[in-house]
């Protein structure tokens, strides 16, 4: 009788520490900017499935990448470093970041809830330069990454130029016929089957969306929510970029990505096909994030699973002259995050904010999710864990958070403020309040020479060399020569 009651307490004990210790579903979606309704990006976007989920939640509206490209960025809030610490600025090549025990391999986020008792598994891209298949003890592929695309190397609208510089899927249009054959239908498809299995250890699911990463393709019915005469364009000032310094407007160069003179011939032809796209890209993956959260709530793991909601970095569709990412401007660097506790732990945070303007970071997720689930806090992090934001429990947040894009170029990004510093000296300064499209650069001026020297006392005190597994293909010719300097 002793053992029985014995047996009984150890499964009563066992299955209360279960039902404790939350599940995590990790939503990554591919360059999606503000374009959300609950950042109200633009006038015309369609996001009610990531939109409910903000209001379920807390959400944070002045949210960055540390790095302005898939890779530096997934590499740093997988790692918990800063790209300034590991010497992972641009995109990684080879499996260097596999051999990388210090900062890389074993510490990853995925891999550190799997050594506290936690099964993971994962779907679709959440690493970039690190395999998946190490990242997760269950992994269910990419199904065909960013594709599909038209056979033969057709295009639709955008041709790229011929300049000797390293070029890009971007281009705009109607493909496939059905959302079956997107990668993340049946990306949502395999998190799905996922879900609804019945599971013995608490699990860390990662779910790693594709759209809107280029090329902006997705089927007629996603086109069909926005007509295109009724297309509302960003806000462009023509001469925005004529009080940047000119290291500034050298870095940011994209010879073969869309540029304002090709997207604005015919009366906005191609800009207006442009946003079209970008937007129906968003109300798709919008979509298949809502029937992955549809099958959550109607698993049996729906009263104890966080979820975190977020994109790798932002996007520019026009502003600054450019479609694309690889910018230390807001476009490029601001990002939806949303957190959501588990619904048996929601009193715990019944108090708290439901959004927070003050400045956070992709960085931050690493230690905001083991505080969350009570794991032990890996010392290496170098971010900051939202729960006493999110409680309201802080009166002493961080002034800036910082993005980095190459070697010694840094943006800070404080509540009302972005401030640029590039590795020559060079500085911008940007007044969010009164210009939140970042057209009239303020540094150099006597009246925030106070601020320009807080912002300075932020700056990293060291930059870390490239990391070897640092690829070093430039974009333009002043990273040509930027890569010469440093021996890539």
């Amino acid at each position: 009788m002793k053992f029985l009651v014995s047996c009984f307490l150890v499964f009563y004990c066992f299955a209360i520490h279960l039902l404790a210790t939350p599940n995590i579903l990790f939503i990554a979606i591919d360059d999606l900017n503000d374009w959300v309704g609950f950042l109200g990006g633009h006038p015309q976007v369609k996001t009610p499935n990531i939109d409910r989920l903000s209001k379920r939640g807390f959400s944070f509206n002045n949210a960055h990448c540390q790095a302005p490209i898939c890779g530096p960025s997934r590499a740093s809030l997988l790692s918990g470093y800063y790209p300034h610490r590991t010497g992972l600025y641009q995109q990684p090549g080879g499996k260097g970041m596999e051999n990388d025990e210090k900062f890389f391999h074993g510490n990853m986020l995925p891999q550190y809830f799997g050594a506290h008792g936690y099964s993971t598994w994962g779907v679709g891209k959440i690493g970039h330069g690190y395999s998946d298949k190490k990242l997760f003890d269950s992994y269910g592929g990419k199904f065909d990454g960013s594709g599909p695309k038209p056979p033969d190397g057709q295009r639709f609208n955008y041709f790229l130029p011929d300049v000797p510089y390293t070029g890009t899927q971007t281009d705009w249009g109607v493909f496939p016929q059905s959302d079956r054959a997107m990668p993340d239908y049946k990306i949502a498809d395999w998190a799905i089957q996922k879900l609804d299995q019945k599971q013995k250890e608490p699990f860390f699911g990662a779910v790693g969306f594709i759209r809107p990463h280029v090329p902006f393709y997705v089927p007629q019915q996603w086109f069909d929510l926005f007509p295109e005469e009724e297309i509302v364009l960003p806000e462009i000032l023509p001469e925005d970029l004529l009080d940047v310094p000119q290291t500034s407007r050298q870095m940011h160069e994209l010879p073969k990505y869309p540029k304002l003179d090709f997207l604005q011939k015919n009366n906005n032809q191609q800009f207006r096909k442009c946003v079209h796209a970008y937007l129906a890209c968003i109300a798709f993956v919008d979509h298949q994030v809502g029937r992955v959260l549809d099958a959550l709530d109607r698993s049996s793991h729906a009263n104890n699973t966080i979820i975190v909601l977020f994109s790798d970095h932002g996007y520019h569709i026009g502003e600054k002259d450019r479609v694309s990412k690889h910018s230390l401007w807001e476009e490029s660097t601001r990002v939806p995050l949303i957190v959501v506790p588990a619904k048996q732990e929601s009193e715990d945070f019944k108090n708290g904010t439901k959004i927070s303007s003050e400045p956070v970071g992709l960085i931050d997720l690493y230690p905001t999710l083991t505080d969350m689930c009570g794991l032990p806090l890996n010392r290496k992090n170098e971010g900051l864990s939202l729960v006493p934001l999110i409680k309201n429990e802080t009166e002493d947040w961080r002034f800036a958070i910082m993005t980095t894009y190459a070697r010694g170029n840094h943006a800070l990004r404080s509540e009302n403020f972005r401030y640029l510093r590039l590795e020559d000296g060079a500085e911008e300064l940007y007044d969010h309040k009164s210009d939140p499209n970042e057209w009239k650069n303020l540094a150099g001026g006597r009246k925030y020479a106070n601020l320009i020297k807080k912002f300075r006392k932020a700056l990293p005190k060291k930059d870390a060399p490239y990391h070897p597994v640092v690829r070093s293909a430039p974009i333009n010719s002043w990273f040509e020569k930027h890569f010469k300097k440093h021996r890539l």
